[in-house]
């Protein structure tokens, strides 16, 4: 039943639906009618009893004035008359108890036979039922006589002694309604004959609308239908409208030939995006929801080495370096996750084991329910401009002989330690070093000789002082040191654990060199100046130790001396 009722066109599908309700409603319409006309002549036919009842109230009252009602025959005679009209079949009058009571029981007919008198005489309310036998049909009333002290100028209890409003008797009618019964079966037919020959003119034009109305909807197909045998949008020939036509079908036809237009240049659009994807210079990859490879292009092979069939399925982690903790990796998927994208510097591993630098960037695509369709990430190789800013940093910033910082770089790390001593109670030294006689044994022993004496000497700087601290070469024979945070307790203060290191500077920097196959014995002069809380700037604490160092060499070389400001 399923897959026949999907086998219909619309057309069909909407005819039957139509029909079919127009079916239902004529039938409750014709229910109705014929509810309203049993109805009517029902209602007819109690109105009908009523007044007859009131007719028989009406002439035993004027019985009961003149006297003639305790005459049986003549009650008798008064009910024949009166049962002789029109379409009734049966008329009684129905003595109550409290009747009986003061005039005797009446004649066998006056008594009460069934529920229906019961029901009228104890419920002071008139009683219809509606019978039918072999085709006739009668309705059948009982209506009480209710005691009144004025009933059309007449006292009743002038001759009942019973309470007002009470029930005296009851008249019980009996009407015939064959022919308005039969009058209903008549125009019954003729109803049913007439919703057959609607139900024809109803269902041809039904059938002619329909058609008329999906006119527009099958010119939409067979353009559908050529455009998937043509297999190109760009063949597509445009649906045509009649003019005005701006209903649902008519705004269906024209948002079709835009959506057309649209797939056309979205074909376009897609083979242009396709051209771009195969000659893109940076690489692609297109993983899954699960975050497993489906497509990369050409110019991810050419960066990385790997080829589709080598990553297709797998995992991206496949290509990580180490270099990164699982850190950074949670940050880089939170904010995939909860920003749509990320992007940044990341070192990852080339198919030959080599390392190398990726400036990358992560999008993450969703349906329209929110959920996670696929990642593109897009990436180009950076290592060698890496290497490059990495040596231009290193040029720019150390020295190439000895490997320590340049004055340059010491300006930037003392700078920096100002400003945090500014708001600190720990106290640094920047101590200035001036190699003696290092011109002389160029002179005497050759430039290679001086240059592996400034090895030895940075070499023997550093392993004095902490990894923490700056030892910088800002000229050919001078050397600074920058010495943070000293941490001075019990009786020794900062100036004393700054002579400390100055000194053992000095003492290592005096112990012999053995420069290849000769012996050179050296010595320095060392100027410090105290970063301990003052307001100086970089280059004023540089020449104060400075100037410190030259009164360490005034004194005689080979000797420490602190800065100490003019009072």
């Amino acid at each position: 039943m399923n897959n026949w009722w999907r086998s219909l066109g619309i057309g069909t599908k909407l005819s039957i639906l139509i029909q079919g309700m127009l079916v239902v409603v004529l039938f409750l319409a014709h229910f109705w009618v014929m509810n309203l006309v049993n109805e009517g002549v029902l209602n007819e036919a109690e109105r009908r009893a009523e007044i007859a009842a009131d007719g028989v109230i009406n002439g035993m009252n004027m019985l009961m004035v003149t006297g003639m009602i305790s005459n049986p025959e003549n009650r008798r005679l008064f009910i024949k008359k009166m049962g002789a009209s029109e379409n009734i079949s049966e008329l009684r009058i129905i003595r109550s108890k409290q009747v009986q009571d003061q005039f005797g029981p009446g004649l066998p007919e006056e008594q009460v036979k069934d529920d229906m008198d019961r029901l009228a005489i104890g419920l002071k309310k008139p009683q219809f039922k509606l019978n039918e036998d072999r085709g006739i049909f009668t309705v059948r009333a009982v209506v009480p006589f209710i005691v009144n002290a004025d009933y059309r100028g007449t006292n009743c209890l002038t001759c009942h002694k019973v309470e007002a409003g009470s029930v005296n008797g009851a008249a019980s009618l009996t009407i015939d309604l064959t022919n308005e019964f039969s009058d209903i079966k008549h125009t019954k037919n003729l109803l049913i004959l007439g919703h057959i020959l609607l139900q024809i003119v109803l269902f041809f034009s039904i059938n002619w609308l329909i058609r008329r109305f999906l006119r527009p909807l099958v010119k939409l197909q067979s353009t559908m239908e050529l455009m998937e045998r043509r297999g190109s949008m760009e063949q597509f020939v445009p649906v045509e409208l009649e003019p005005g036509s701006q209903d649902e079908i008519g705004k269906l036809g024209m948002a079709f030939n835009k959506m057309a237009e649209a797939l056309s240049d979205a074909e376009k659009s897609k083979k242009l995006s396709a051209a771009i994807y195969q000659t893109y210079a940076d690489a692609i990859v297109v993983t899954d929801e699960k975050n497993l490879i489906v497509d990369v292009n050409p110019a991810f092979t050419r960066i990385t080495g790997f080829t589709l069939s080598d990553v297709i399925g797998r995992n991206p982690r496949i290509m990580q370096s180490g270099k990164h903790d699982l850190e950074f990796y949670r940050n880089m998927w939170q904010a995939i996750l909860n920003e749509g994208y990320w992007q940044g510097e990341i070192w990852d591993k080339h198919k030959n084991g080599e390392i190398c630098a990726k400036l990358a960037r992560v999008t993450a695509i969703r349906r329209s329910d929110g959920s996670v369709y696929r990642h593109i990430a897009q990436f180009t190789d950076v290592t060698e401009k890496k290497q490059k800013d990495e040596q231009f940093f290193w040029q720019a910033n150390y020295d190439l002989l000895t490997g320590l910082p340049n004055r340059r770089l010491l300006n930037d790390r003392l700078e920096h330690a100002l400003a945090a001593h500014k708001s600190s109670e720990d106290c640094g030294a920047l101590m200035y070093l001036d190699l003696d006689k290092l011109k002389a044994i160029n002179e005497s022993m050759g430039p290679g000789y001086g240059d592996m004496l400034l090895i030895e000497v940075a070499h023997r700087i550093s392993s004095c002082v902490r990894k923490v601290d700056t030892v910088a070469r800002i000229g050919s024979d001078e050397f600074v040191v920058l010495v943070e945070d000293i941490d001075f307790s019990g009786t020794k203060d900062a100036a004393k654990i700054a002579a400390d290191i100055a000194e053992n500077i000095r003492a290592s920097l005096s112990a012999p060199y053995q420069l290849k196959d000769k012996t050179h014995q050296g010595s320095c002069s060392i100027g410090v100046s105290l970063i301990c809380g003052n307001n100086a700037s970089a280059d004023e604490l540089i020449k104060q130790a400075e100037m410190a160092m030259h009164l360490a060499k005034e004194s005689g070389r080979n000797a420490v001396r602190f800065f100490e400001p003019k009072k």
